[in-house]
């Protein structure tokens, strides 16, 4: 006997993953993108002086805090002379023109300002800055 209607072929049943990589790619992107703007978030609560004459300085460099107490910090963790030497000798190992920002309380003893700047003078920095907060 002839039949009449021709066999279907049954369909297996598909997971589309298309829409699914679309949204990862894009999460992807979005954790990156974000990340990049946290690298060096890693400061103290410093409370630097103002000043009237004061600029911005571009974001790539290195900033050396130095507290009420006299404590040198270098992306939130305490160092000492040594260890300063070594961190500010890796930094201008590939230019000795890389920026050096030292962000000193306004309360911080003169004399260890004055020490710590010699310190990453003498370590090889040429482009050292003071930061300061504009006056409004």
């Amino acid at each position: 006997m002839k039949k009449l209607l021709h066999k279907r072929a049954k369909s297996q049943p598909q997971i589309v993953v298309t829409n699914l990589i679309d949204v990862v790619l894009l999460l992807v992107f979005f954790f990156m993108i974000t990340s990049s703007f946290a690298a060096n978030e890693k400061k103290l609560p410093v409370n630097v002086p103002k000043a009237s004459a004061s600029v911005s300085m571009e974001k790539d460099n290195m900033t050396v805090q130095v507290t009420k107490t006299g404590n040198v910090y270098i992306a939130g963790k305490t160092v000492d002379v040594k260890e300063l030497d070594e961190q500010i000798k890796k930094w201008v190992a590939s230019s000795p023109d890389r920026p050096v920002m030292v962000e000193a309380d306004e309360g911080t003893n003169y004399g260890t300002v004055i020490k710590v700047l010699d310190q990453i003078r003498t370590s090889g920095a040429i482009n050292v800055g003071l930061a300061t907060k504009p006056e409004k």
